[in-house]
């Protein structure tokens, strides 16, 4: 029998209740049900109303791609060449099952927009949680192989051997970004991170290299599949990630948090639970028990007080945010905003804005496809095996994709880098003129 859940983007998600108790016992613990209060895609439900779909159910599609990646493999038992495999992904299930599930908890309120604020990764933090003998996941874990909770976090840290169990869940192609490429493109209503799932599942191979295996997509059926799931990655950056309203509203969480975090600092009063100020004044000393006292809707809540804050920056910038009163934008280069800052500033202060809180530039970037170091004669180790996705021919030979595919090849080892400066839409006239100015 299978416990089931239902899934907008897979459809049945099951587990069975006896072979993967222990996974069924991980999804109930607090650092799980935590997951269900934060936000896959952070504040993009400004633009993308239907954007505001949680971590919890992200967590359970990333295991449940593991399952079948797992299940798939025993399809090749016949061929002596995976027979080694195949007993190692048994033997592995249950580990590789939990490191899939848990991958994510380690996030803070708004995901990857509060790393950028408190300078602490979610992959140290999910390190921290598994390793805590006070968590849940930790003592479940425990109770089911006294090993398990320091080698899921040696998956999670990418230390783990064999390399495959990191590769499935954390590289450029793995059950987390295929799942959250179809539940970020499902949710916000674009059709820009569809790709063909389970062709790509049906093409993955684990082909032996050296001591270890490498994870690579057959040759000849998995070529578009694994060109498009790329494809996906790349757009979804480029026009949902990346869009300059989300972005910008991200920038005001960002300069909202920091003044807060000096109110604080200057002993004034401000609403604060514990949690929340140790996570504005202290990120790297967190205690576990704070850690799980902070969620979205606690952020949310907190916004909304410090909207009547008598701090006029404070109060002003949570106003702007909670009514979606959301900062421009001017595509601009860092270099170029640093030649007339001293002018956007001015224009900045004639307004009565404060250019320190005002006047953002946000920078981001993406990676489309790093293709790293082709791989060295007879085979041997290659270095940055991490950064390739590999095809593998007929007799199971691997060639680096971007040498197969000119498509590919086209964005490989390009960083896209796109700076906005972002502000008040009353300054947007005086804001354009200056920098039309600058260019000149």
């Amino acid at each position: 029998m299978e416990k089931v859940f239902r899934d907008p983007v897979h459809n049945l998600i099951g587990f069975d209740h006896e072979r993967d108790a222990p996974l069924l016992e991980l999804i109930e613990t607090r650092e799980l049900q935590l997951l269900r209060y934060i936000k896959l895609m952070g504040v993009s439900y400004v633009v993308y109303p239907g954007a505001d779909h949680n971590r919890f159910s992200h967590s359970l599609g990333v295991a449940f791609l593991m399952k079948r990646i797992i299940r798939g493999m025993r399809s090749f038992r016949a061929d002596p060449r995976f027979r080694a495999l195949i007993g190692e992904l048994e033997r592995y299930r249950p580990l590789l099952l939990a490191a899939a599930l848990l991958h994510d908890i380690g996030h803070p309120p708004l995901s990857h927009l509060l790393e950028g604020f408190t300078g602490q990764n979610h992959e140290d933090w999910t390190v921290k949680l598994v390793q805590d003998p006070a968590s849940e996941v930790h003592q479940v874990l425990r109770a089911a192989d006294p090993r398990y909770p320091d080698q899921v976090a040696q998956i999670i840290a990418r230390t783990f051997r064999p390399a495959f169990a990191v590769k499935l869940i954390s590289s450029q192609l793995d059950v987390d970004r295929m799942d959250y490429l179809l539940r970020d493109s499902y949710h916000s209503g674009v059709g820009y991170g569809r790709f063909d799932l389970e062709w790509l599942l049906h093409s993955l191979r684990l082909v032996r290299q050296g001591d270890d295996w490498e994870v690579a997509v057959d040759e000849k059926k998995g070529l578009r599949a694994v060109e498009s799931y790329l494809l996906a990655r790349y757009y979804m950056y480029q026009q949902v990630y990346h869009h300059k309203t989300s972005r910008a509203a991200g920038a005001m969480i960002r300069v909202i948090l920091r003044r807060a975090a000096e109110l604080l600092r200057a002993g004034q009063e401000l609403f604060c639970t514990e949690a929340l100020q140790g996570l504005l004044l202290d990120p790297a000393h967190l205690a576990y028990e704070a850690f799980l006292a902070l969620d979205d809707p606690l952020l949310t809540f907190s916004i909304r007080q410090w909207s009547k804050s008598a701090d006029l920056v404070l109060s002003d910038l949570c106003r702007r945010f909670l009514r979606r009163r959301i900062f421009k934008t001017l595509e601009i280069d860092a270099a170029s905003y640093r030649r007339y800052r001293d002018k956007l500033a001015a224009v900045a202060r004639r307004a009565g804005f404060d250019p320190v809180y005002y006047l953002v530039i946000d920078t981001a970037i993406a990676d489309p496809y790093i293709a790293g170091l082709l791989m060295g004669a007879q085979g041997r180790q290659r270095a940055g095996a991490d950064e390739g996705i590999y095809l593998a021919d007929e007799k199971l030979r691997l060639t680096e994709l971007s040498q197969h595919s000119a498509l590919i090849g086209a964005i490989s080892d390009r960083a896209f880098v796109r700076d906005r400066l972002c502000f008040p839409e009353e300054l947007r006239g005086e804001v354009g003129q200056v920098c039309a100015v600058g260019h000149k």
